[in-house]
């Protein structure tokens, strides 16, 4: 124990997650008496009420509807625009099948191999889909109108670095052509 006096304050910010475990625990152990208040600008997900339940109910919930309604921030609009996946060659699994056969592969890397290609991994990055993706991106941003932020979602950094990368050079193509 650190302290026990009652007239100790503890002021959180972005009290999420981390503030749950061990980090919470032992500044709790610490602080018995504290009062402890939290601010988080993270929205509550269905089922994950963990904020409400470690730091108590709300002094005040001024939420992203209210901040954009004040001006504060602007609003929020989600479109996806990711291009559909479509199978072009319908005897794919029949030369699949045949590879692997003449490959000769033992059990343990067929199974390694049945793994691997069941994710979509390997078709939501391929080299052709991500260029459709930039392409897009530039065209809607340079045909909007209007200038603004925007944020692109990717499978993982990786594929958010590609994506980046061939949204300059296409943006690049487009501005100065």
């Amino acid at each position: 124990m650190l302290c026990d006096r009652p007239d100790v304050i503890v002021l959180t910010d972005e009290a999420h997650r981390s503030q749950y475990d061990t980090l919470a625990l032992n500044m709790r152990a610490a602080l018995p008496k504290a009062l402890f208040l939290a601010f988080t600008g993270t929205p509550l997900i269905a089922g994950e009420e963990r904020t409400k339940e470690v730091f108590g109910d709300y002094v005040s919930i001024y939420d992203f509807q209210q901040s954009v309604e004040d001006g504060a921030t602007v609003p929020l609009f989600y479109e996806n625009r990711t291009p559909e996946l479509q199978l072009v060659n319908p005897d794919l699994n029949e030369d699949i099948y045949n590879l692997i056969e003449a490959a000769e592969l033992d059990p343990e890397q067929e199974a390694k191999l049945e793994k691997e290609l069941s994710k979509q991994y390997h078709i939501l990055t391929r080299d052709d889909r991500l260029e459709t993706v930039a392409q897009d991106i530039v065209r809607h941003f340079l045909g909007r109108g209007f200038v603004g932020k925007a944020m692109v979602v990717s499978i993982d950094k990786a594929t958010a670095l590609k994506i980046h990368d061939k949204v300059r050079k296409h943006w690049t193509a487009e501005t100065d052509g």
